[in-house]
């Protein structure tokens, strides 16, 4: 959803891709934050565990399908909290 480079899409591009996927027939988004080329550490242990996923819950509401929050969720008890905040559906663990 970010992709947390120079020049990276928008907030109201991440909601129109979105929807374009849910459009085209997806049961089920993934949530994947950042790129290689990133400067900004996504999955690095300096980056706090579950640090991305308000994006997911920031998300929620714009589609009507689930979303699966993902980076540095390396924890069943992180991803507990997270469904317990409502933050997604799912997460990757």
């Amino acid at each position: 959803m970010l992709d947390l480079v120079e020049g990276g899409s928008v907030w109201p591009e991440i909601v129109q891709l979105a929807k374009a996927v849910e459009g085209a027939g997806a049961d089920i988004i993934n949530t994947g934050i950042g790129w290689h080329e990133a400067r900004i550490p996504t999955i690095a242990t300096c980056v706090p565990r579950g640090g991305f996923a308000w994006v997911t819950k920031k998300l929620k509401g714009e589609v009507g399908i689930p979303l699966c929050t993902t980076n540095r969720i390396n924890d069943p008890t992180v991803a507990e909290q997270i469904l317990n905040d409502d933050c997604a559906d799912m997460s990757t663990v």
